[in-house]
């Protein structure tokens, strides 16, 4: 079920919930371990961590490509410049 609102959500619900959750989690992984004296714990945390540091970086590249978009979109269409569609 996890799976099919993962893969429904569109990316820009999907990437800050997974690291909205994922920061805590992994908080969470790393107090447990270091608490119970377990290894998997800390390992388990520094995976999540992992992960939700790669979500983070994700995100980071969409935004600067989407700002970049914008602004080529705004400089073609400055004023005197015909844009042909369709090419």
């Amino acid at each position: 079920m996890i799976g099919l609102v993962i893969r429904v959500l569109p990316f820009w619900v999907r990437e800050p919930l997974l690291v909205a959750v994922g920061v805590p989690f992994s908080g969470l992984l790393f107090y447990a371990g270091i608490r119970d004296h377990e290894w998997i714990g800390v390992a388990l945390g520094a995976a999540v961590a992992v992960f939700t540091a790669i979500r983070v970086h994700t995100i980071n590249q969409a935004l600067k490509v989407r700002r970049q978009v914008k602004a080529i979109e705004e400089m073609t269409n400055a004023p005197g410049v015909k844009r042909i569609e369709g090419i």
